[in-house]
C-alpha cells in the first residue's frame, strides 16, 4: 500500500470513529429543544409581564423527558420558575406557617407536605408578590386522593414540595375580603391587601400594584 493510499484509509478509519463518538455522544445526551408558552405572565415592571419558556430534555437510553419551566425578567433574561417558588415558600416556611396547617399523607424527599386553608397566587415577579385566598379544602387525611382535595392543576400553576396546594400565576385572583399578600425578597410577612380610594392596592419601596375588581375576580395593574 503506498502512501497516498495508508492516508485515504486513515482518513476514512477516522471519519467513522468521530462518527461512531458522535452517536455515542447523541444516544448520551439526547436533545434539548426550547419552547415558549403563552401564558398571562406575571408582572415583572409597570406594562411588562413574565414571559414563560420550557426546556425538554430528551434522553436516548431513557422514555421520560425532563421538563423545566423559566420565567423572563424585566430585562428578558430567564429565571427558573421553582427557584421563585421554592424561595417564596421557604420564607413562609421559616416564619412558622406550615408548621401551623395540618399533615397529609404525602411526603416529597422525605419531607410530610402540609396542606394550607389557603389558595396561592404570584402575580408579580422582581419582587415576588404572592396573594394568599382563604379556602377551606377540609381534612387532608379524611382518606381523599389529592385530587379530590385541591382539585386539577390549573393550566398556570406548579408544584412545591412544602404543600400540597398548587401554586398559581398570572395577573388575576379570586376576590375575597381577607385577601393577603406576602414577599420573601421584601421581606413582608402575609398583611392583609389595603384598600385605597375604592380600589386595593399592593404598595411598598419597589412597587406598586393597583387591584380592580369585577364581580368575583381581581385584576392587577403595575404601576
Amino acid at each position: 500500500m503506498n502512501a497516498v493510499s495508508h492516508s485515504i484509509e486513515s482518513g476514512r478509519f477516522c471519519g467513522r470513529i468521530l462518527l461512531l463518538l458522535l452517536v455515542a455522544t447523541a444516544f448520551c445526551l439526547g436533545c434539548t429543544r426550547l419552547a415558549e408558552t403563552p401564558i398571562d405572565g406575571p408582572w415583572v415592571a409597570p406594562g411588562i409581564h413574565a414571559r414563560e419558556f420550557e426546556r425538554t430534555k430528551s434522553r436516548v437510553s431513557s422514555p421520560l423527558s425532563e421538563h423545566m419551566s423559566y420565567w423572563t425578567d424585566a430585562k428578558g433574561h430567564r429565571v427558573e420558575v421553582l427557584k421563585i417558588v421554592d424561595s417564596a415558600m421557604r420564607y413562609l416556611e421559616g416564619l412558622g406557617y406550615f408548621q401551623r396547617w395540618p399533615e397529609t399523607n404525602v411526603g416529597f424527599d422525605d419531607y410530610v407536605q402540609r396542606l394550607a386553608p389557603y389558595t396561592f397566587h404570584i402575580v408579580s415577579i422582581q419582587p415576588t408578590i404572592v396573594v394568599m385566598i382563604p379556602h377551606d379544602f377540609g381534612n387532608p387525611t379524611d382518606g381523599r386522593s389529592i385530587t379530590q382535595i385541591v382539585g386539577q392543576p390549573p393550566n398556570q400553576s406548579v408544584s412545591t414540595k412544602y404543600m400540597i396546594n398548587h401554586i398559581e400565576y398570572g395577573t388575576t385572583f379570586p376576590y375575597h375580603p381577607e385577601a393577603l399578600w406576602f414577599s420573601s425578597e421584601l421581606r413582608v410577612p402575609p398583611t392583609k391587601i389595603a384598600a385605597h380610594t375604592g380600589e386595593q392596592e399592593i404598595v411598598h419601596p419597589g412597587i406598586k400594584l393597583v387591584i380592580t375588581r369585577k364581580d368575583e375576580v381581581c385584576t392587577t395593574k403595575r404601576e
